[in-house]
């Protein structure tokens, strides 16, 4: 693949991109170009993870040599979010569903207490520390931690997401669009103390089943986790937000591209003879097409989109049907 069609992979629907001219040049001069994700563990692992595995797997197919960081320790440094006790099997259940949604070959899992405690890793955090003001911390922390009540954990929280980039020697940093703040701490602070400033990739948030907001683990009525029951996925697709004729904001249409067509050759929505009969899709663009020119009901779409995400999720919902002691971490979240 040469580097226009790379970037033209790495760069669709993407939000930002810090800097593109960066990243054309890393392209252009590097062999072996390597990025890396982080996620915390806090709540349960959730379908909202839709859109960061399909650019995941676009870096993977661009020739990265890409790291999944289980940020364990950051799921306590946030407020608590998960319990001390708790993060070293929060962290297999994330790495055991991202591994079974396609982020399992040419990926290196990493957890963050392997290297965070060493002390070359501490006198990097010292020295940044330092640098970084009470009031600027507060600002790249905002969006990512709960600062309900402020903890000092969480103003050392996006330093040590900087500093991670750093020890695991990538060039490219992907999140979140709510980690634009964190990243670009890092990029004025990260070559005050003699390391390079990352390339950084952002995407827009997944939605929640609401389509009003992203799809938190914390908001138990607008999440579906990835080990959901049958009944319980049937449940929160058929009420979710499915606007009629409207793509834009729709979280439906969104899991259908993300989630669905990059796993399925063909997508069926069984309707009854009255309402046309049954209509069959081999790409996500004809559906749009359809559905937004108003010829799909949402209702139609809901149900087959459950019945999508059943099959998809079964292989995770299977393995933890056998391995069910390793949810009651998440019980009370």
């Amino acid at each position: 693949m040469d580097v226009e069609k790379k970037i033209e992979l790495i760069t669709k629907d993407t939000e930002e991109i810090v800097t593109l001219e960066e990243l054309q040049k890393l392209l252009e001069n590097s062999n072996n170009p390597k990025s890396y994700w982080g996620i915390a563990p806090t709540g349960p692992p959730h379908i909202g993870y839709y859109r960061t595995i399909s650019k995941q797997i676009d870096l993977i197919n661009a020739g990265f040599k890409h790291k999944v960081l289980i940020a364990d320790l950051h799921a306590y440094l946030d407020d608590r979010k998960a319990e001390w006790e708790t993060l070293e099997i929060r962290g297999k259940v994330y790495e055991i569903c991202l591994r079974m949604l396609g982020l399992d070959k040419n990926v290196e899992y990493i957890y963050g207490h392997s290297f965070q405690y060493t002390k070359e890793y501490v006198s990097k955090l010292y020295r940044i520390m330092a640098l970084i003001t009470v009031k600027r911390a507060t600002r790249a922390a905002s969006t990512v931690c709960r600062m309900e009540n402020p903890k000092v954990s969480e103003l050392v929280y996006p330093l040590m997401q900087n500093l991670d980039f750093v020890e695991l020697d990538v060039d490219v940093a992907y999140g979140g669009i709510d980690q634009r703040h964190v990243y670009m701490l890092g990029r004025e602070y990260l070559p005050k103390i003699d390391f390079k400033k990352p390339i950084l990739i952002f995407t827009p948030l997944g939605l929640s089943l609401s389509g009003k907001e992203k799809m938190s683990a914390s908001k138990k009525q607008s999440r579906l986790e990835l080990f959901a029951e049958p009944s319980r996925i049937r449940k929160m697709i058929l009420s979710a937000y499915c606007p009629e004729k409207e793509a834009a904001g729709n979280p439906i249409i969104e899991y259908i591209k993300y989630l669905v067509f990059p796993r399925v050759k063909k997508f069926i929505v069984e309707r009854e003879e009255k309402h046309g009969g049954d209509i069959e899709f081999d790409s996500f663009e004809a559906l749009y097409k359809e559905y937004t020119a108003g010829n799909i009901h949402p209702y139609d779409l809901k149900k087959a989109t459950a019945e999508y995400l059943i099959q998809i999720l079964s292989p995770i919902r299977k393995y933890f049907e056998q391995h069910r002691d390793m949810l009651e971490v998440f019980k009370n979240d």
